[in-house]
């Protein structure tokens, strides 16, 4: 069953922010880590900007699917042309001196659930999820509620603002590969003393 949380319409570019605002507060709301919010937004954001620059807009659905597994779910449609060359773009094969392509290659891999479908000369939908961290709470009508009622209360905020929460999340994650790379330098050099004490 689909359970709707928030629909948005896009037709400026203040809207493809505001889009990328919701989709971390909600993300943030159903339990996801930082990490997982800033995958889900960024994939959000990526579909939403291609559909305000090549089609002039559209609608945005973020909904709950409460099958199994419970996932978030979000459905951007558009009006435009359509995307003549869609299975080749998401073959990867597609080369493209604007660029397009790229986001919806990124967005299918930084989403568990991807599906997107055009028709030429009447529009694109795509649609995204991500499956519910395990220690979500159940999608009962109390829960859903609470999330429409904090969503009401939390208020957009500046695109300077979104700038700066953006730059938060690129430094947090060049912080993580960097303490990883670390590990990983660290682990190597314990396996080439190993493999030289073995010799």
């Amino acid at each position: 069953m689909n359970i709707p949380l928030l629909t948005s319409n896009v037709r400026t570019e203040s809207d493809v922010v505001y889009v990328r605002q919701r989709a971390r507060q909600i993300a943030a709301l159903l339990g996801f880590d930082t990490h997982e919010q800033t995958r889900i937004s960024t994939a959000v954001s990526e579909i939403v900007r291609n559909a305000f620059l090549y089609a002039r807009g559209g609608e945005v659905k973020f909904s709950l699917d409460n099958d199994t597994p419970e996932r978030l779910t979000i459905l951007i449609n558009d009006h435009g042309q359509g995307i003549a060359n869609l299975p080749t773009i998401l073959s990867g094969s597609y080369k493209s001196e604007t660029g397009m392509g790229l986001g919806l290659l990124g967005a299918r891999k930084l989403m568990d659930y991807f599906r997107a479908d055009t028709v030429l000369g009447e529009g694109t939908t795509v649609e995204l999820g991500k499956a519910l961290p395990a220690h979500a709470p159940n999608l009962t009508p109390q829960v859903v509620a609470r999330i429409g009622a904090e969503l009401a209360k939390l208020a957009p905020t500046s695109p300077m603002e979104e700038i700066r929460q953006q730059n938060l999340e690129l430094l947090r994650a060049l912080d993580a590969l960097r303490t990883r790379q670390v590990e990983l330098d660290r682990l190597y050099r314990e396996v080439a003393e190993a493999n030289t004490q073995l010799e």
